[in-house]
């Protein structure tokens, strides 16, 4: 006879407040073009009986989509909402990713990988150019972790992919450029996603020995050909989507 389910097995369960009820509603009313540009909001009172949702909870709700980009509120006109292409944050990125499921559209990608060029291109030169012996000791050692996971009969795929992001974030941290790293971090979620797709996609024997490329470039301080290996790496992935 099987047993009663560990309930402690399950896990907690969250529930979204009111606040995040209310404010991605009016993200998807702006995000699928119902709400324009220029559209006044009803004031909070009457959003207040409209919603059954205190007024205290939807200023804050307000306040916090302003924050992200989607509203303009001054204190004659209320809150408008606003050019989230001009004002936008990632916070906007993320609400756009979620409206569509979780995925990105091909734009949104495109989109995205140039600006891992510009990002990741750059310390990758710069890394190149000034990389001391103890850089390619720091890499070498997360390539090892991605050769021991691939030792195993099924590779842990998640597993691998944070090891990926481990080492082409430390080729940000090892440029020397404070701002590289923390723009990975901020995009961690999509790139980590990233990695999984490219992972399904081209393999993880692929993906390691692509990270090891990058690694000869850097030892030999061939900038030219690790940027030029990045923008052909992006291409396959592109051109992966688009077949």
């Amino acid at each position: 006879m099987v047993g009663p389910v560990d309930i402690m097995s399950i896990g907690v369960i969250d529930v979204p407040s009111r606040k995040s009820l209310f404010v991605n509603r009016i993200e998807e009313q702006i995000l699928t073009g119902r709400m324009k540009v220029g559209d006044s909001l009803p004031s909070e009172r009457q959003l207040e009986e409209e919603t059954h949702i205190s007024k205290t909870v939807i200023h804050a709700g307000l306040v916090e989509l302003e924050q992200k980009g989607f509203l303009e509120i001054t204190p004659r006109r209320g809150a408008v909402v606003a050019n989230y292409e001009e004002t936008g944050t990632m916070e906007t990125l993320n609400a756009l990713i979620r409206l569509n499921g979780g995925n990105m559209t091909k734009k949104q990608t495109r989109s995205f990988l140039e600006a891992r060029i510009a990002i990741e291109g750059s310390a990758l030169q710069r890394l190149c150019e000034n990389r001391t012996e103890d850089d390619i000791r720091y890499l070498e050692a997360i390539i090892d972790e991605a050769d021991r996971l691939l030792e195993s009969e099924h590779v842990d795929e998640a597993a691998l992919a944070e090891v990926l992001f481990r080492y082409h974030r430390g080729i940000c941290v090892r440029s020397r450029n404070e701002f590289f790293p923390l723009l990975l971090n901020e995009f961690r979620p999509i790139i980590m996603e990233f990695w999984l797709r490219s992972i399904h996609r081209f393999g993880a024997v692929s993906n390691v020995h692509l990270a090891k490329r990058y690694l000869d470039f850097i030892r030999s301080r061939d900038a030219a050909g690790a940027f030029r290996r990045l923008e052909r790496s992006v291409k396959e992935y592109l051109d992966s989507i688009d077949g």
